[in-house]
């Protein structure tokens, strides 16, 4: 069963993440792409923690290419906590949140920081995604 558990571009959860956000340079240029990305859900009153072991799991943050050897990989992407803790990063690995649960509602979203250290423009990628463990959500 799908979850209202997603990943949006602001703090009030009003706009999902896509493909674009996180690799897109609007100009084309090669300088490394930052983004700011929260995990979380607009339904109010919900709770989330991961199916497999509920309360004990963290959420893992994955990323994940549907087609690789075909643009940016995996290896090109860096995910952490803070935007400082990006430069440690190890490229390709996934994120442990450290969170058992997670609340809906605006403003409960559990922030994190991508890095792209190869951007291309939107239209020439469009298989990078970002995933994370299931969850169960209850109200």
């Amino acid at each position: 069963m799908a979850t209202s558990l997603k990943f949006y571009t602001d703090s009030a959860l009003t706009t999902e993440v896509t493909v674009q956000d996180i690799n897109q340079l609007p100009d084309g240029s090669s300088a490394d792409v930052d983004k700011l990305v929260y995990l979380g859900s607009i339904e109010s009153g919900s709770v989330f923690k991961v199916k497999a072991n509920p309360g004990v799991s963290t959420f893992i943050i994955s990323i994940v290419d549907a087609t690789p050897a075909s643009g940016i990989e995996t290896s090109d992407i860096k995910l952490a906590y803070s935007l400082a803790n990006l430069d440690t990063a190890t490229a390709g690995a996934p994120l442990d949140t450290g969170a058992t649960q997670i609340n809906g509602g605006s403003g409960n979203g559990y922030a994190l920081y991508i890095r792209s250290s190869t951007p291309v423009l939107a239209a020439s990628n469009s298989d990078i995604t970002l995933e994370t463990s299931e969850a169960e959500e209850t109200l």
